[in-house]
């Protein structure tokens, strides 16, 4: 939008400001610069208009007047630039988060594995085997022979891939006629900590609360302790409830607390059932150490 810059002068040359709005011309960046003098613009189809407002100073400097209305120059400005100027730290900020949105949208941060969790390590390996992984690039070119091998597992009758954002749901429904499908095996930990609670309908427990273990430790049996002397085992599926709190730590070598806090969340890797108890981000001389104490619940025909 093509302005010019106008300049009055006069006793009280608010008025004559005032005179222009009345007549319905709109003023932009009026700013008094003396007591007796404002600067201001107006459209350039508007100029004639406000001259014709004061004839006599537009034609003839010498006459009378009870204004000096004179040309200060001309300006180009939009309300648009001006209301970019205004807000460019928010306007910065909202471009580079659809940038970063746009970029990370491509890869895969997290799985989420809805329906049922009978066969979760199953449904992750076969993610694995056609190169869909967390932190890998995402394709959906093997989107139908991920769920035909979903399918084939025992007793599912549905199976969903799509992705979301830098999420990719995977949805698993059982087949409601099929037969009760039960897991065989112990209870191993997942994860390393403390046992905070071990609930066991059946099998034998290795382990109690309070007790520290590590991943791939055996805690609850597939067996019963029976005869005399209880030495022997009688073999039973196992239905048994785990609660871990456990700790992950590193140190990223990152300039922001936000960035080792992301780097540190896509490491740890929670399942659905984890839940972060408490965070600590403390900077030093390799970047920031982050301290995530969490708790993980797993189970087994519960």
């Amino acid at each position: 939008m093509l302005c010019d810059k106008l300049l009055v002068e006069g006793i009280l040359p608010e008025r004559a400001i005032l005179r222009v709005k009345r007549a319905g011309i709109d003023v932009y960046n009026a700013k008094k610069i003396r007591k007796n003098a404002i600067v201001f613009s107006v459209k350039k189809k508007d100029t004639e208009k406000v001259f014709a407002i004061y004839p006599n100073v537009c034609y003839n400097k010498e006459s009378e007047s009870e204004y000096l209305l004179t040309r200060a120059g001309a300006e180009r400005t939009t309300k648009l630039l001006d209301f970019f100027k205004k807000r460019a730290g928010i306007l910065l900020g909202a471009l580079l988060f659809l940038v970063l949105t746009q970029f990370f949208s491509a890869y895969v941060l997290q799985v989420e594995i809805t329906g049922t969790n009978i066969y979760e390590r199953e449904i992750l390996r076969t993610l694995e085997k056609h190169g869909v992984k967390t932190l890998a690039r995402y394709s959906a070119k093997n989107n139908d022979l991920i769920c035909s091998e979903i399918l084939s597992l025992d007793g599912v009758g549905f199976c969903s891939v799509k992705k979301s954002g830098s999420t990719l749901k995977v949805e698993v429904r059982m087949n409601p006629f099929r037969k009760p499908f039960v897991q065989k095996g112990g209870l191993c930990a997942k994860r390393s900590g403390e046992i905070l609670s071990l609930s066991v309908l059946r099998g034998t427990p290795l382990k109690k609360a309070g007790d520290k273990v590590s991943a791939g430790e055996m805690i609850v049996g597939d067996y019963l302790l029976t005869g005399a002397e209880q030495t022997e085992k009688t073999q039973v599926d196992t239905i048994a409830r785990l609660e871990l709190a456990c700790s992950y730590e590193e140190t990223f070598a990152v300039k922001t607390e936000e960035e080792a806090f992301a780097q540190a969340y896509l490491a740890l890797s929670l399942s659905e059932n984890g839940r972060i108890r408490e965070k600590s981000i403390q900077k030093n001389q390799d970047g920031f150490h982050v301290k995530i104490d969490y708790t993980e619940i797993q189970t087994i025909n519960f």
